[in-house]
């Protein structure tokens, strides 16, 4: 039978995919700026302290009192010991009760699956701001150097006279890291925390003394630092001025065209350079009877057109090509754009 009825159901379901990762990095970016808030050692020892100390990350709770939860360094531990608030009468410390500690040899990082960063200190835009300075528009680069991975290693010690307890604190752990890792919020950077080792270090077989129970969880925190140190602001070009001279004896440079005459002969020689306009265009200046196409090189198709009329289509003339003087003649080839192709024509005058 259930224990009690549960009175915080989400019923809302939670953002997947593209969406969820658009989430991630808004809340990267919150609180007001265009930059998303540093990182410092200092920060991930604050956020990992409060995971422990919230109902959703790994605080516990004892006939309906939270278990304290208390940062120390070795150095302090002495002191904290006589002047601790939740201390008796006496000055000895309460049970139940939680430490954490962090080792002070922070250890090259694996946030990036072990890739190392790009060397020379780099920066990289991170987004485009709009500006407006009451004349002019522009845009400001707001620039973030790469992150550098660190590995942080707390240990978190339960400190309790009660198996219960014990129990109770080791279910909860077992249960936040049984797909491998949990999260932890850094000033909105989601990091990867690991579960390394579950050590007992309890003094139950000390029968002289208090004795209690003490279970040491290792864990390790993946993250990273971000100094806002490191970040620029860089002003773009506002406005720029582009100017474009059209020589216009150029225009035909891509298709060589050779009108020839010898007596009553005449040959057209047309060559498409690489990366030409497929068309051109020119009026004839004879009356001419051609009978002969000849030279066709990598071209897959000719297509001709007289005053707006289509006289030939294809690779092979079968039948004469009649062009009076004036006439306005537009063909159009197919072939590689980054080959050349060629083609001549011959015929006699009218």
């Amino acid at each position: 039978m259930p224990k009690g009825y549960k009175t915080n159901i989400d019923i809302t379901q939670g953002k997947i995919g593209f969406p969820r990762r658009q989430e991630i990095l808004d809340g990267i970016a919150d609180k007001g700026t265009y930059l998303p808030r540093g990182v410092m050692e200092e920060d991930m020892d604050q956020s990992f302290v409060e995971f422990m100390n919230l109902d959703e990350g790994l605080s516990i709770s004892v006939d309906g009192a939270k278990i304290p939860v208390i940062f120390l360094t070795i150095q302090r531990w002495t002191e904290f010991s006589r002047t601790w608030q939740f201390s008796d009468k006496y000055k000895n410390i309460e049970l139940p009760f939680i430490t954490i500690v962090r080792k002070p040899d922070i250890q090259q990082g694996q946030n990036q699956a072990g890739l190392w960063n790009i060397p020379g200190k780099q920066t990289y835009t991170y987004m485009k701001v709009p500006t407006w300075d009451g004349v002019r528009r522009g845009i400001d680069l707001y620039k973030v150097p790469q992150p550098t991975a660190v590995d942080l290693t707390y240990e978190v010690r339960l400190f309790t006279n009660k198996m219960k307890d014990l129990n109770k604190f080791n279910g909860k752990i077992q249960r936040a890291f049984q797909s491998r890792q949990c999260y932890i919020n850094v000033n909105g950077h989601p990091m990867p925390l690991h579960l390394e080792t579950i050590g007992d270090e309890s003094n139950i077989e000390d029968f002289e003394n208090r004795r209690f129970y003490v279970q040491m969880f290792e864990m390790k925190l993946l993250g990273y630092i971000l100094d806002e140190e490191d970040y620029e602001v860089v002003p773009t070009i506002n406005r720029s001025v582009l100017t474009m001279e059209v020589d216009e004896a150029k225009i035909y440079n891509d298709v060589i065209f050779e009108p020839l005459k010898k007596g009553n002969v005449v040959t057209y020689s047309f060559v498409w350079k690489p990366k030409s306009e497929p068309q051109f265009s020119f009026v004839a200046q004879y009356d001419v009877n051609f009978t002969q196409l000849i030279e066709v090189e990598y071209l897959s198709r000719i297509v001709i057109t007289v005053n707006g009329v289509g006289v030939f289509d294809g690779t092979v003339l079968s039948s004469p090509l009649i062009i009076f003087a004036n006439d306005v003649i537009n063909i159009r080839v197919y072939k590689n754009f980054l080959a050349t192709g060629t083609f001549k024509l011959i015929g006699s005058t009218i």
